[in-house]
């Protein structure tokens, strides 16, 4: 049944809405599905789900769908289209045990695949490039949180600490999405994210931060 469930969670983000670019303003890159190369992204351009958007200092790029939903993705990030939706509650909830499951060590004479959601096929690139793009993925997902697409960019964020380890180092950013989860009322999630984190603190005041956290999700459930 949870395959099942899954199946269908991911069939709704492969199909999700296209996007039409609206204005560009400085230098905007697109990887298109699998493809390793990029390219210059233009007003009127179609973007599919599958595809990752990339800009570049001072750029920006403001996107709509047919339905009038707009999204703009200021400058030094990137976001899949695939996360420009609203998702359920229930769907956050298992993308994230699936997001777990990825997590688990394997076979580490296996090549670690890369590919998640069909969103985007990734070679191998030097390590400054990829610790680049990590944090521009970290930035583009705050941008969705800001945006009201909460549920997505909780998954973006797993997603990218997962696949660039280097970003998952940032007491900040991971606190940042912690609170998210709290703040969703996900009690045992948050709580899981906090312990998490408090392999990477390094200070008495975030270690602090932390136990304050953890303290205040057990009050939570214990008083309901």
């Amino acid at each position: 049944m949870k395959i099942l469930m899954f199946v269908l969670f991911v069939s709704q983000i492969l199909f999700a809405q296209d996007f039409i670019v609206q204005k560009v303003s400085g230098n905007v890159f697109v990887q298109k599905g699998f493809e390793e190369k990029t390219q210059k992204v233009n007003t009127g351009d179609k973007l599919k789900s599958n595809d990752l958007i990339i800009t570049d200092e001072s750029a920006f790029i403001h996107l709509k769908d047919k339905n009038g939903n707009s999204f703009v993705l200021k400058s030094n990030s990137a976001v899949g289209v695939n996360y420009l939706r609203k998702m359920s509650l229930n769907d956050l909830i298992l993308a994230l045990t699936q997001e777990e499951i990825r997590t688990v060590p394997r076979n580490s004479n296996k090549t670690p695949n890369t590919a998640v959601y069909g969103t985007e096929a990734r070679m191998k690139k030097p390590f400054d490039f990829q610790n680049k793009l990590g944090q521009k993925k970290i930035n583009g997902a705050k941008q969705l949180a800001e945006s009201g697409f909460v549920e997505s960019a909780i998954l973006a964020a797993k997603e990218t600490f997962r696949k660039y380890p280097a970003t998952g180092k940032n007491f900040g950013d991971r606190l940042y999405f912690a609170d998210l989860v709290k703040n969703l009322g996900l009690d045992e999630e948050s709580i899981s994210e906090y312990n998490k984190i408090s392999k990477i603190a390094e200070t008495d005041a975030q270690k602090e931060i932390l136990s304050n956290r953890i303290e205040g999700v057990n009050l939570k459930i214990i008083r309901n």
